[in-house]
């Protein structure tokens, strides 16, 4: 290595190196876009599932509420906390009658039922909970919330005569009475 006029060391010529401080610097560049999208995208993988969930809720129940008006009929839509899964069936001829599912969907992978309720049923945190939807296409209020990977939870809310959803992305307390 050459030393110069003033007594530092200086670098041949057509050699190219960093200094410390350079990489120091470009380290905490990388890790403050690190720290700032990492979390973004991490929350939009997690979320896309609880998205889906919620859209098949919302598919199950206007094939029910369209059914329910074609076929003149009683239906209920069957949440089942256990096994993640909502379906529907006719309503039985008679009461001791178990129902063939008319149609049945698992939620995403990641994505339980943590409870439903509606205000004519008491709140369910495992089993099952089916909701009414009348020949006249009117579904029974209800209340749905949805845990995801991590703890996340949705809370959905069916509107009675629409049964269109409301959706939050965070629990949201909801009293019938």
């Amino acid at each position: 290595m050459r030393i110069s006029e003033t007594g530092n060391p200086r670098r041949p010529a057509g050699t190219r190196a960093f200094t410390l401080l350079e990489l120091i610097i470009v380290i905490a560049i990388l890790g403050i876009t690190i720290g700032y999208v990492g979390p973004r995208l991490y929350t939009g993988i997690s979320s896309s599932s609880m998205d889906k969930a919620t859209r098949e809720i919302l598919t199950i129940l206007q094939f029910a509420r369209s059914t329910a008006v074609t076929q003149h009929r009683h239906y209920y839509v069957r949440f089942d906390m256990d096994n993640a899964k909502i379906g529907l069936y006719p309503k039985p001829e008679s009461s001791g009658e178990s129902p063939d599912m008319l149609k049945e969907k698992e939620l995403p992978r990641g994505v339980k039922l943590k409870s439903v309720k509606s205000p004519y049923q008491s709140e369910k945190l495992q089993g099952h909970l089916d909701i009414l939807v009348t020949p006249e296409g009117v579904i029974e209020q209800g209340v749905i919330y949805l845990e995801g990977e991590f703890g996340k939870i949705y809370t959905v809310i069916i509107k009675p005569f629409s049964g269109m959803l409301k959706i939050y992305d965070h629990y949201v307390e909801i009293r019938h009475g």
